[in-house]
């Protein structure tokens, strides 16, 4: 049976994916979910030992993201920018 997290242990983890899906997003334009994934997943297979992040929990981020206005959905092609 997994263990349970606590709630900092997970505002942790989301404020380490919302960092990650940023510094991806730096460097990226127009790119769509799938890409943002797997560059995230990339860099934290090579330089780190934190978890690999889900399609999900990229959305969530980026939701946050477009809340805040610091990214946009393009309408033509679902990219972000």
């Amino acid at each position: 049976m997994a263990k349970r997290r606590t709630k900092k242990q997970i505002e942790q983890e989301n404020r380490l994916i919302f960092v990650d899906v940023t510094d991806t997003l730096s460097y990226l334009s127009y790119t769509n979910e799938k890409d943002i994934k797997a560059q995230v997943n990339e860099y934290r297979n090579n330089h780190t030992e934190l978890d690999n992040v889900s399609i999900s929990q990229v959305r969530k981020v980026l939701k946050e993201m477009m809340q805040d206005g610091l990214v946009k959905k393009r309408k033509d092609d679902y990219k972000y920018v």
